[in-house]
């Protein structure tokens, strides 16, 4: 029997129905597999060291400075890290994480260092290499200079040659912004001045990555950052850990320095 015009009609949205929604299920699927390929929840620790010195020259010299920790406290805190399985990430297994989706292992940490002294090579080095763990360093490119013999009881930084015979990487911390006399230098500057100092910094020391001076930064610097071809930028004390969400341009760091007990720095890790 022929069927009417109004159930041929019935027929015909019928189909149209179940395409779209198979249409409708087929995107939702495709947008549930997506997203469960691309979704992180990996937490990372970003850890941020300064000055090391021999644990009599922390009592004598450095008395009370916070940003000088005890040679027998860094290497304490890297044994806690290798003891419990952790590994070290340089910055570009960094930005593959954040960027490109890499996956790092869960038990993953990021060593930096601030300022470019030349305790980090001094000391620091050798302890790193011996746990197997890799370190980074943010230099103040304008204090990357020749330098007379090693000098514990001083903050010496480390020179051009030092850092090229260095197994550390070595990234920029500015060249010139890191004081805050009438308030963070970083603040102070113009958009023009921003890029003269970056492009500074740059001809001494790789200016992939960055950390920012006392870890404040503003939009205009950021806008900087991006123009020049930084890849990630970092701040400091905020105490928590990087997540993919995070801007690229104010990662969080831990602070570590001279007061920082095993159990606070266990406890980072956890966080």
């Amino acid at each position: 029997m022929e069927r009417t015009a109004d159930e041929k009609g019935y027929a015909m949205m019928s189909k149209q129905r179940r395409m779209t929604c198979i249409i409708i299920c087929a995107a939702l699927l495709l947008y549930l597999f997506y997203a469960g390929m691309h979704k992180d929840n990996t937490r990372l620790a970003i850890l941020g060291f300064h000055h090391i010195a021999p644990d009599h020259e922390a009592e004598t010299h450095f008395k009370g400075n916070m940003w000088v920790t005890k040679l027998s406290t860094f290497e304490e805190e890297m044994k806690y890290l290798y003891d419990h399985g952790y590994q070290s990430l340089t910055l570009d297994e960094v930005y593959a994480w954040k960027k490109e989706g890499k996956k790092i292992p869960d038990k993953s940490v990021v060593l930096t260092f601030d300022d470019g002294f030349l305790s980090t090579i001094h000391y620091a080095e050798p302890i790193l290499k011996r746990y197997g763990f890799h370190g980074t360093v943010f230099a103040i490119a304008s204090d990357i200079k020749e330098h007379g013999p090693y000098d514990h009881t001083k903050r010496q930084h480390a020179s051009l040659a030092d850092i090229k015979a260095s197994s550390l990487d070595f990234y920029s911390h500015t060249y010139d912004l890191h004081h805050k006399d009438k308030g963070f230098a970083i603040d102070q500057k113009s958009e023009k001045e921003l890029i003269k100092d970056i492009t500074q910094s740059n001809a001494l020391v790789d200016g992939t990555y960055l950390a920012y001076p006392y870890g404040h930064s503003n939009p205009l610097a950021k806008k900087v950052l991006k123009k020049k071809g930084v890849k990630l930028a970092f701040g400091f004390n905020e105490n928590r850990k990087a997540v993919i969400s995070d801007d690229d341009y104010a990662l969080p760091r831990f602070c570590v320095n001279r007061y920082t007990k095993l159990d606070v720095f266990a406890a980072m890790l956890e966080e």
